[in-house]
């Protein structure tokens, strides 16, 4: 039966207590700095100070920064840096969601609370762990260190309860006050009155600070328990065996025979198709249908189909009930490496992949890279008659990200070799070059350069004023070259913005927290318009 863990450490220090009350403040900051509907600089510096105080407060306990916890602080620094220098909002959303993923992983790297210690497939069990449980099972050591430290006689303990209590109800006063305003208009009045003696810039700070207070738990709980070891042991690689070899109860002939079905429906459609499919290939169109017919029929079926692969290459070998020994000695024990990656080491174990299996594997490996291929040629046909779109893009960049797991996956049943390991950091460095590219501006760029040299018929003005600011320059260049007034007009209106257009009005009230390096310059070029 395992231990409960203590409700906390007596060994509260006053750097525990100092790195609680920086903790609130960060809670604060997250909302005073990062705006979502911008994720400028504010992103950018908020990174930077929760780094550099997680850093010296791991560092005064001790804690020092190996080479590789390094590497990934500077993939944080990367992740975080391209806040303030882009401006594609569906890029930095993405981004957003990996810079606090790659600083939950830092934090677990730092204190050395892997479950393997390294990267491999335990990562799946690490990121429930870091994300989830150890955060969440170490929420309030905060309030109760800082009530243990300063709450030292009754008075103190009940001036910080009843703060504590003030702050808790915040959220519902202000739902309640709401509400009863809009059933009585005297007490509206009443408290209009009010507002107008308060600035409302103090009430947007009382309601950061509040919202702030489970953001400061969670970080706290989190580098608090990591450092501590407190509550790290929830899932563990005992666990996560225990948990495969539950799942290993399909019989081998059972999954053999499916994936021999599927890998025959492919043959069979590849050679009853082979005019059709790899007509993008010679640059031909199948009859009776157009350029945008036929690649955006056939790119989103092959799409799907690659991605439904992944799904059974998973499912197989998670489910193959196999004989044989783990690692660890006990029988059927699954390791997960067999679906994208094994351990480093290349040590022969009985769980390894059957051989029929693996000859599956391959065989679905090399259906869904042609796959691929042909829905990449189909793309590349598309984009040569119509141009770029970020649609395009961001697909183009999703089945690149696929056709390198799927070729790790097929080298993976040749040699044994750490999979996952290839697979996360290929798409670490496939991510931040999505994030680098500035697609924005390589779309306008691209288009634009096409229609100069005649090479695309049309330019759809109206597509390029919907990207970021990042076409802004590019689209300038253009408006000051072209000699057509009605393109310039068009131009003009998508890059300045008319007020009867709805469209790219300038942000009255941007602050430093919304600036990035590509509006900044777009804002010049309007001002340049403009005057």
């Amino acid at each position: 039966m395992e231990e409960k863990a203590p409700a906390l450490p007596v060994d509260f220090t006053r750097f525990d207590l100092g790195f609680a009350i920086a903790m609130l403040v960060c809670g604060f900051l997250y909302w005073n700095l990062i705006r979502l509907e911008s994720l400028g600089a504010g992103v950018s510096l908020f990174a930077a100070i929760l780094c550099a105080l997680t850093m010296v407060y791991l560092q005064m306990n001790g804690v020092r920064q190996t080479k590789e916890s390094l590497i990934y602080l500077g993939v944080v620094a990367l992740s975080a840096v391209s806040f303030f220098l882009f401006d594609n909002t569906e890029i930095k959303v993405l981004n957003f969601l990996f810079l606090s993923v790659i600083f939950v992983y830092w934090i677990a790297v730092s204190t050395g609370r892997r479950l393997e210690g390294r990267l491999s497939v335990a990562i799946i069990g690490d990121g429930a762990n870091q994300l989830l449980l150890v955060p969440l099972y170490n929420f309030t050591c905060g309030f109760l260190g800082v009530r243990g430290r300063t709450g030292g006689n009754r008075r103190s303990k009940g001036v910080l309860n009843a703060l504590l209590g003030i702050l808790i109800s915040l959220p519902v006063l202000i739902i309640v006050v709401s509400l009863l305003m809009n059933a009585d208009a005297a007490f509206e009045h009443l408290v209009g009155s009010i507002r107008i003696s308060i600035s409302e810039d103090i009430l947007e700070y009382i309601v950061q600070i509040v919202m702030g207070i489970p953001v400061a738990c969670y970080l706290f709980g989190l580098i608090y328990g990591n450092l501590h070891n407190r509550h790290t042991e929830h899932i563990t690689l005992a666990s996560i065996e225990k948990a495969g070899r539950a799942l290993r109860f399909v019989p081998g002939i059972t999954v053999y025979s499916a994936l021999t079905v599927l890998n025959g429906v492919f043959l069979i459609f590849f050679l009853s198709q082979t005019s059709y499919l790899f007509s993008a290939f010679r640059d031909q169109l199948p009859e009776a249908m157009t350029y945008a017919e036929y690649a955006r029929r056939g790119f989103f079926e092959l799409c799907a189909v690659a991605g439904i692969n992944l799904c059974v290459i998973t499912a197989a070998h998670l489910l193959t009930n196999r004989g044989g020994a783990s690692m660890n000695g006990r029988a059927g024990s699954v390791t997960g490496e067999e679906i994208v990656g094994a351990t480093a080491s290349g040590e022969k174990v009985g769980s390894e992949s059957p051989k029929v299996l693996k000859a599956e594997t391959i065989a679905l490996c090399v259906f869904t890279i042609l796959l691929i291929a042909t829905a990449m040629s189909k793309m590349i046909l598309y984009i040569n008659y119509y141009g770029l779109t970020q649609l395009r893009v961001y697909t183009t960049w999703f089945m690149l990200v696929l056709t390198i797991l799927f070729i790790i996956i097929g080298l993976r049943q040749f040699k044994r070799f750490n999979g996952t390991k290839v697979a996360v950091i290929s798409f670490i460095i496939c991510f931040l070059l999505l994030c680098y590219a500035n697609v924005d501006g390589i779309i306008a760029k691209y288009n634009i350069d096409r229609y100069l040299e005649g090479s695309l018929e049309n330019l759809d003005v109206m597509a390029l004023g919907q990207l970021s600011d990042a076409a802004v320059p590019y689209m300038f260049n253009l408006y000051e070259e072209t000699q057509d007034e009605e393109l310039k007009r068009s131009l003009k209106i998508f890059i300045v913005g008319e007020p009867e257009e709805d469209v790219f009005q300038i942000p009255s009230e941007d602050t430093f927290r919304d600036f990035n390096v590509q509006a900044y310059k777009a804002d010049q070029i309007r001002s340049k318009l403009v005057n």
